[in-house]
């Protein structure tokens, strides 16, 4: 009966209803293009973070406020960026491998070094120093533009494109494929200097306008820079012989062939084939230890598709805390920090757009409400007179108002679905890095998702049962005389 009378009313006052339902539709079709965008968007920053930089999760030492790839954050705030070494690395290494949804991982060191040009001057660069052939078959990150990747066993430098740019610009320096580059590191060892090949200009696949935009250099190269150590500590039990000469005075050393051995004591004259024996073969360039088994910053984890990093990285934390493991596991936005949290930022402020649009449209369909209610004043009071209760007038308007938002803000979302549709077929392209990250890539390809066609709907129940609520909470303060005597 109520839905009926009501249906009877919607077809009765046409022109009100048309107005009213273009309002819902305009405002449910605004909402449910900007949800998509946003989704689309989140899921595209997420993912550039992910793939290029963090992985779904990142193993990281628990020591000091919080580290990630790019940096710590330093309890002085103009200090440098503080990344601490992961102690309990192979332990934490051990959880990891024990993921149920574990693809690949990778392991990585970051370190900020100079790069000098001699009287040409100098400049600053974000490093990433890997194991090349793990590293890569986890982060398929970069797309090289000229030389080729790195890789296992060897020492180089793969030049991020964008510092290439740069130090031409600022200091007048070609960096190409070839060149040898100095690098000099403050680490916890002193002042460091290394000369290492250009092996590769490259640029990450998923673009970043950071202003220290990383580059890639072998792990031993960045661990003697950012002293660090190379190969593991072992305790070794040296001989009386290999000890003797510890207190040697320099007189002793280098007094000439007649200089004992062992100082204040009689022994052999000094031997130089002895000598070089004793030092063993030198010949072997790459006589320095497994890569694997020094110093790394983070643990890179990739996972398979429908896992859960969130989930996951609690289930590790609460291990490692169990287990006394000094490590946290942590997602890709306190990984990427702080560039991460800016285009969080950026995702805040459209989710408060589109909440304010929708507010917005609730205050405009209720103010319309209204004038439509007020002019069906005497249609109220006649029917007050003839014996309808409060409630029954309540419901009939909530049946009208609920069957007005149903009926357009389907329509809203429809017109919605094809207007994403048509932006997924232009294929809108990114103008600049900064778009690429929030694109998740190149083009623009908005997806519809569950989330924004829930969120939709909630907005057409709201402003069914609350747009109608003002409107005739004044209807019925009318008195049934006056109302009928009203024009």
């Amino acid at each position: 009966m109520i839905w009926k009378i009501a249906l009877r009313n919607i077809l009765q006052h046409r022109e009100k209803t048309i107005i009213i339902g273009s309002l819902v539709t305009l405002g449910i079709m605004l909402t449910f293009v900007g949800n998509c965008l946003i989704t689309t968007m989140g899921e595209g920053i997420a993912k550039s973070f992910t793939d290029n930089y963090t992985g779904e999760i990142l193993v990281t030492s628990n020591e000091g406020l919080g580290s990630g790839v790019f940096g710590a954050q330093s309890e002085d705030l103009f200090g440098p960026p503080l990344i601490p070494v992961l102690k309990d690395y192979e332990k934490a290494l051990e959880k990891v491998r024990a993921l149920p949804a574990l693809k690949s991982w990778t392991s990585q060191l970051s370190a900020y070094a100079g790069l000098n040009f001699e009287e040409k001057g100098s400049d600053w660069g974000l490093f990433f120093g890997i194991e090349p052939d793990d590293y890569f078959a986890s982060m398929d990150n970069v797309r090289v533009l000229e030389g080729r990747r790195l890789q296992d066993g060897e020492e180089g430098v793969m030049v991020n494109s964008r510092t290439r740019d740069s130090l031409e610009k600022n200091l007048g320096v070609k960096v190409k494929v070839g060149d040898v580059l100095q690098l000099n590191g403050m680490g916890e060892a002193g002042f460091k200097i290394r000369e290492v090949p250009v092996r590769a200009i490259f640029e990450f696949k998923g673009a970043n306008q950071r202003m220290f935009v990383p580059s890639i250099v072998d792990i031993r190269t960045l661990r003697v820079l950012s002293g660090k150590n190379v190969g593991p500590v072992e305790k070794v039990e040296a001989t009386k012989e290999e000890t003797a000469l510890i207190d040697a005075s320099l007189d002793d050393l280098f007094s000439g062939e007649s200089a004992p051995v062992t100082p204040g004591k009689g022994g052999e004259a000094f031997d130089e084939a002895a000598f070089e024996a004793r030092l063993g073969d030198r010949s072997a360039k790459d006589a320095r230890p497994p890569a694997g088994s020094g110093a790394w910053n983070f643990i890179l984890v990739r996972l398979g598709e429908g896992a859960s990093p969130a989930a996951l990285a609690r289930s590790l934390n609460e291990t490692f805390e169990a287990e006394g493991i000094r490590a946290r596991a942590q997602g890709w936005q306190p990984s990427g920090a702080p560039d991460s949290y800016t285009f969080a930022a950026l995702g805040l402020i459209f989710n408060v757009a589109m909440v304010l649009l929708a507010v917005v449209s609730i205050i405009i369909i209720m103010n319309t409400l209204v004038i439509s209610v007020m002019e069906r004043t005497s249609e109220i009071g006649t029917m007050r007179a003839l014996g309808a209760q409060r409630a029954f007038v309540r419901e009939m308007f909530i049946a009208e108002t609920l069957s007005i938002t149903t009926i357009f803000g389907a329509l809203g979302i429809a017109l919605g679905a094809v207007a994403v549709a048509v932006l997924g077929a232009a294929g809108i392209r990114a103008d600049g890095d900064f778009l690429a990250v929030i694109y998740g890539g190149k083009v623009l390809e908005p997806e519809i998702s569950s989330g924004p066609l829930l969120v939709s709907v909630a907005l057409i129940l709201v402003m069914g049962l609350i747009s109608w609520i003002y409107p005739v909470a004044l209807a019925l303060k009318v008195t049934p005389l006056k109302a009928i005597s009203a024009e």
